[in-house]
């Protein structure tokens, strides 16, 4: 029995999120479906994070055990094969020891949000990143970003269904860089509350249209209030970005 490790980029438009659901078509689903029609074998594979419908990927991870034998080559492109028109595509495949586990091996996520701020939308974009006309206030919002970086209880940015057994994360770092018109806000932790980062991102996004001010993140995160935050923006602008092992 052979530990496989794949990373996995997607395009999360149509899939309901990664996790397999029966009556829905999700990136988890459609790749065991995969490697089934390409090894034969039924396996449920373990992936790094769970992303909601809509979420993108260029670095997600899953592992899984195969009894046949393969070389990395072999698998990536069968597994690639047989996902067809899908917009999923295995990009690594490597050989790992017995202990290593997609999700509770990993040491960091990173997440990129993308917003594209000018007043025309943009037709090559539009899956990908989250189109804002008024003119945001790139210092309000880098400065706002800082102040949720470390270990706090984000009750503020937890939306309901949060199945995680604490809200106290520890956000490792966060950065905002400006190409042209479009905005890519990072964020880097070990693991996030559901749907933490677009939470943060619709209080991130008030603060850039000048509706609060940048210590406001401080008033949200002692008031422990989801209630209070700015609204939960949408899937489409967040990407996992790399998974740190």
């Amino acid at each position: 029995m052979t530990n496989i490790k794949i990373t996995i980029e997607y395009n999360g438009t149509g899939y309901s999120g990664w996790q397999f659901q029966k009556e829905e078509k999700t990136i988890q689903g459609e790749l065991e479906k995969a490697i089934f029609k390409f090894s034969g074998e039924q396996i449920t594979i373990q992936g790094a994070g769970r992303t909601d419908a809509g979420v993108h990927a260029l670095g997600q991870c899953a592992s899984f055990n195969l009894n046949k034998t393969f070389s990395e080559f072999q698998i990536l492109n069968g597994i690639n094969f047989h996902l067809g028109d899908e917009k999923i595509r295995i990009v690594n495949v490597e050989k790992v020891d017995d202990l290593f586990n997609a999700r509770f091996t990993a040491k960091k996520k990173t997440y990129e949000y993308h917003i594209l701020n000018r007043l025309a939308p943009c037709v090559l974009e539009d899956d990908f990143s989250l189109h804002i006309r008024q003119l945001l206030d790139v210092d309000s919002m880098l400065n706002a970003m800082k102040l949720l970086v470390g270990k706090h209880d984000f009750t503020s940015f937890r939306a309901q269904g949060c199945q995680a057994k604490s809200p106290v994360k520890t956000l490792d770092a966060t950065n905002l860089e400006k190409i042209n018109d479009k905005l890519i806000f990072t964020f880097q932790a070990q693991s996030f509350l559901y749907q933490q980062i677009r939470i943060m991102m619709g209080s991130i996004v008030d603060i850039g249209l000048n509706k609060q001010k940048a210590d406001w993140i401080n008033s949200l995160l002692s008031s422990k209030d989801r209630s209070l935050a700015g609204v939960t923006m949408p899937s489409k602008g967040l990407i996992l970005k790399e998974i740190v092992y």
